[in-house]
């Protein structure tokens, strides 16, 4: 008799069990939703291969190269949160339930000289602010702030004549010397229109104390993809 009430309560507590479970939260079944993944072109580097599709928790990645030696990749995100670095460029993630925009965080290291372009030695490395009470009614002209860089050698499939050239230039501080400040101009070779010479002109009566990089881009019109990238280090002063 004991044995099958042994038997009776065992049946019973199994059967409360099931109950219970029964009544608890439903198991969550994986998302099978295919989200999609883009990354953010630039100028500045090359997305090299990516995950462009993933289901929520599966491994995702994207390789981003730097186009110039002096740009410096300092963080790669997805929707704003941190990629894992790996080698060769390589960074990883784990796929969130939502589409995911990459992007990517750089600056800009210093440097003298890239493919046909120089900066001029003669360069100063700090400017003054416009002053007109010490200046007088004198209004600085743009040759007072100049910034030089050399075609040290004749572009990719030019042919010898650097007449096909596209030039900008901008700062990495606005509260410094904004882009609005900066103008660039092409100094031919002769009476050719063979540019010899880009000059990142800066309009002093528009920058403010401080330091700030100034970055200029010439891509080479005669050759698709090959370009020149120069920065330098400003420091302006009153």
């Amino acid at each position: 008799m004991k044995k099958l009430s042994k038997i009776m309560l065992s049946i019973f507590m199994l059967a409360f069990a099931g109950v219970l479970v029964a009544c608890g939260e439903k198991p969550t079944t994986p998302d099978a939703t295919v989200y999609t993944i883009t990354a953010e072109e630039s100028d500045f580097y090359d997305v090299n291969g990516q995950t462009r599709s993933a289901t929520a928790g599966t491994s995702a990645y994207v390789t981003i190269v730097p186009e110039f030696e002096c740009v410096q990749i300092d963080k790669v995100l997805y929707n704003g949160q941190e990629c894992t670095a790996g080698e060769n460029n390589k960074y990883t993630f784990t796929m969130p339930s939502e589409n995911v925009t990459i992007t990517v965080s750089y600056s800009f290291v210093d440097n003298t000289t890239d493919n046909f372009l120089t900066w001029d030695d003669e360069n100063a490395s700090s400017f003054k602010v416009f002053d007109s009470q010490i200046e007088g009614s004198y209004y600085a002209p743009f040759d007072d702030g100049e910034l030089v860089a050399n075609v040290s050698r004749t572009p990719s499939g030019s042919g010898g004549y650097f007449t096909n050239h596209k030039q900008t230039a901008f700062s990495t501080n606005e509260d410094v010397i904004p882009t609005s400040a900066l103008s660039v101009s092409v100094t031919n070779e002769g009476t050719s229109n063979s540019a010899c010479a880009f000059t990142v002109k800066i309009n002093r009566t528009l920058i403010k104390e401080g330091t700030t990089q100034i970055v200029l881009l010439v891509d080479n019109g005669h050759k698709f993809g090959d370009s020149a990238l120069l920065v330098c280090t400003i420091t302006v002063t009153k």
